[in-house]
C-alpha cells in the first residue's frame, strides 16, 4: 500500500471520501467493495485523531435498554458480531461487570431482567461465528462474594451481587483503523495521508471533487469526483460551502472533549469494571468503565465542552487530575495518583444539541436537501463501533445519488486484511509452534496479535537483511522489520506514524531515548533523512507526549500478560 498522489490528480473518481478516521476507512472500504472508484485523503495520518483516542470498548447496546432503543441495540450488537468476525486478531470477547445495590434501579432482580431481554434481542450474536473463542456467552448475575472475589476493593457497602455480561474490545484500535484502509486499498482505492483538502471543486451549485495539498512535498492537487463524501469528523464544519460564504453547517457542530486515562491495573481476573460516576459539578453522566488492556487498565470516558481549534485538543495538567479524583471516588481502592497515568488520550466527539452528552445517533447529511448543494454528502459519527454500518448506509446513498444500480454490501462478511483466520487460538497455536522463524514465543504472538493470517509478510522482510530480525531498542517483542514493513506497505512516512500507529512502540506509555533513536535510524537509511530531519522527527514524537498529557514511562509489563487473563471459576465458558 503506497501513497496514491500521482493518481489523484489524474483520475476522475466515483467517490472521494475526506477524512480517514475510522468511519472515513470503512466507507472508502464499502465503496470499493461495491465496484466504485474511490479517492480516500487525510490532512495528517489515517486514524490519528478521535479513532486513536477510543477506550477500545465495542459496545453490543445494553445500556440502550434503559431508554428502549431496541434500533440502535440491534445495530450495536451485529456490528459487535461483524468486528469478531472479520478481524479475529484485533477484536476479542470481553467480560463486563456492574455491582448492583439493593433499593436501586442497580437491583438484581431489575438487572436480571435486563440480561435476560438483552439475550433475547440478541438472539442471533453468534449465528456467523464459527469461532468458539470470539462467541458471547449469555449474562447472569453473580453474588457478592463472587463479584468481590473478581475485583478485589469492590466498595461492600449495599453490595447485593453484579450483573456479568460479555462486550468485545478491541487489542488495538490503530491497526484496526488502518486494516480498513488497507483493505480498501486492495480493494482498488485510492488512498493517500498527508493530504489537505483547501476547499471544494464547484460547477455552479455541484461539488465535483476537491482542491488539495500534498502537506509533505507542497504540490497542488486538483482531485476530480463525481461524489464526495465528508468524513472529517471534528473538521466537518471548516470549509464553506454556500455562494455568499455560509458554513455547510447552518449551526456549527458542537463538541465534547472525551478523555481516556491509561493507567497502572486497576481491576482483577481480566474483568472490565462499570462504575457509577459524578463528575465535579454533581450531575450524574452515566458509568465509569475500567477495562484491562496489555496488564493496564484504560478508564473513560470523561467528557467536556469543547469550543476551540480541533488540532489544538488535549489533556491539561487539571483536567487529568479532575479525573483521577473522579476515578477515585468512583472506587477509592483505585487511589490513583499521577504518577499511575502512563496516558491521558483525548478526542472530540458530536455535542447533543444543548446537552452535556455526546450525540446519540449517527447523522448522514444529504447537502442538496438541506443546503441546495449537489454531490456532497456528510457523515458525522459517533462510535467506533458502529462506523461499518454507518459506512453501508452512506453508500447505499451514494449509489442512489450517482443514478447506479443497488448493489449489496459485502463487508459485513469479507475478512479485513490479516483477517482470515478460521478459528484464532488455533491459528495462534500454530504459529507458536512453527519453527522456521526461531522467534521467541512472544515475539510471535505480538506478530500474529498485531497482524494476523498477514504477519509473515513482516517476517519475509528478514530475509532480505537479517538486522531487521531484530528487536527495536528498548522493545522485548517490536522487530525493526516492523519498521520497514510501515514504511514500504502501510505508508508509514514519519517517526510518529511507526511509534505511535503502526507498532506497539508507545503502546503502554513513554518510548525510550534508545526506542526513538533507533526507530529513526532505520527510517533514516530507508528514507534518506540527514541529521536535522531526524530530530524534527523526534520533537514532533515528543510533541505528541505533550498533547497526551506527558507519558510517565511505560510499565515493566510481561509480554505474557499482553492477552485478558483468563476469568475465575465464577465465569466458566459457554
Amino acid at each position: 500500500m503506497q501513497r496514491a498522489i500521482d493518481r489523484l490528480g489524474t483520475t476522475c473518481y466515483d467517490v472521494v471520501v475526506v477524512g480517514g478516521g475510522i468511519h472515513g476507512a470503512c466507507a472508502a472500504w464499502e465503496a470499493a467493495l461495491r465496484g466504485l472508484s474511490v479517492a480516500l485523503v487525510d490532512q495528517g495520518d489515517f486514524g490519528a485523531a478521535t479513532s486513536a483516542n477510543s477506550q477500545k470498548i465495542v459496545h453490543g447496546g445494553l445500556r440502550y435498554l434503559q431508554s428502549l432503543d431496541v434500533k440502535r441495540m440491534r445495530e450495536s450488537i451485529r456490528e459487535r458480531s461483524t468486528l469478531l468476525r472479520i478481524a479475529p486478531h484485533l477484536v476479542h470477547p470481553q467480560p463486563f461487570l456492574l455491582p448492583l445495590h439493593r433499593g436501586s434501579l442497580r437491583h438484581p432482580l431489575v438487572m436480571g431482567a435486563a440480561l435476560w431481554l438483552n439475550d433475547v434481542i440478541a438472539c442471533d450474536r453468534n449465528r456467523d461465528l464459527t469461532d468458539p473463542s470470539h462467541r458471547i456467552p449469555h449474562g447472569r448475575l453473580l453474588s457478592a462474594a463472587a463479584c468481590r472475589r473478581l475485583v478485589p476493593g469492590l466498595p461492600s457497602s449495599g453490595l447485593a451481587g453484579g450483573a456479568l455480561w460479555h462486550d468485545a474490545h478491541i487489542d488495538n484500535t490503530e491497526r484496526l483503523t488502518l486494516s480498513f484502509v488497507r483493505s480498501a486499498a486492495e480493494a482498488g482505492a485510492d488512498a493517500a495521508n498527508y493530504v489537505q483538502v483547501t476547499g471544494w471543486r464547484r460547477d455552479g451549485n455541484r461539488i465535483s471533487g476537491v482542491a488539495a495539498c500534498d502537506v509533505l512535498s507542497g504540490r497542488r492537487l486538483d482531485i476530480r469526483a463525481r461524489l464526495v463524501l465528508n468524513t472529517s469528523g471534528p473538521w466537518i464544519d471548516t470549509l464553506p460551502i454556500g455562494g455568499n460564504g455560509h458554513r455547510r453547517a447552518p449551526e456549527p457542530m458542537a463538541f465534547l472533549k472525551g478523555m481516556v486515562l491509561l493507567t497502572r491495573s486497576l481491576t482483577f481476573q481480566g474483568v472490565a469494571v462499570g462504575l457509577p460516576t459524578r463528575h465535579p459539578n454533581g450531575t450524574t453522566p452515566g458509568l465509569l468503565f475500567m477495562t484491562p488492556w496489555r496488564g493496564c487498565t484504560l478508564v473513560g470516558t470523561s467528557y467536556r465542552r469543547y469550543t476551540g481549534d480541533p488540532g489544538r485538543c488535549q489533556a491539561s495538567p487539571a483536567e487529568i487530575d479532575d479525573f483521577i479524583a473522579e476515578i477515585n471516588a468512583a472506587y477509592p481502592a483505585a487511589r490513583l495518583k499521577r504518577q499511575d497515568v502512563l496516558a491521558a488520550y483525548v478526542g472530540l466527539v458530536p455535542a447533543a444539541k444543548g446537552a452535556q452528552a455526546a450525540l446519540k445517533h449517527s447523522q448522514l447529511i444529504d447537502h442538496a436537501k438541506r443546503d441546495g448543494i449537489e454531490g456532497l454528502l456528510s457523515v458525522v459519527g459517533v462510535k467506533y463501533t458502529t462506523a461499518r454500518d454507518v459506512a453501508e448506509q452512506a453508500i447505499d446513498l451514494a449509489l442512489a445519488k450517482l443514478g447506479a444500480p443497488p448493489r449489496p454490501s459485502r463487508s459485513r462478511t469479507t475478512p479485513l486484511w490479516g483477517g482470515n483466520i478460521e478459528r484464532f487460538e488455533a491459528f495462534l497455536d500454530q504459529a507458536l509452534d512453527d519453527r522456521l522463524w526461531q522467534l521467541p514465543r512472544r515475539v510471535t504472538r505480538h506478530l500474529v496479535s498485531s497482524y494476523g493470517s498477514a504477519y509473515t509478510d513482516v517476517l519475509k522482510l528478514v530475509r532480505e537483511n537479517l538486522v531487521w530480525g531484530e528487536l527495536v531498542a528498548g522493545s522485548n517483542e517490536v522487530l525493526k522489520a516492523e519498521v520497514i514493513h510501515a514504511i514500504r506497505d502501510e505508508m508509514a512516512v514519519t517517526l510518529a506514524d511507526v511509534i505511535l500507529r503502526r507498532t506497539d512502540l508507545a503502546a503502554l506509555g513513554d518510548p525510550s531515548s534508545a526506542t526513538l533513536e533507533d526507530c529513526a535510524a532505520i527510517m533514516a537509511v530507508e528514507l534518506e533523512w540527514d541529521a536535522a530531519r531526524i530530530e524534527r522527527e523526534v520533537r514532533a514524537v515528543e510533541a505528541e507526549r505533550a498533547r497526551r498529557g506527558g507519558w510517565r514511562g511505560a510499565l515493566a509489563v510481561p509480554a505474557a500478560t499482553a492477552a485478558p487473563a483468563p476469568v475465575a471459576q465464577e465465569m466458566p465458558a459457554r
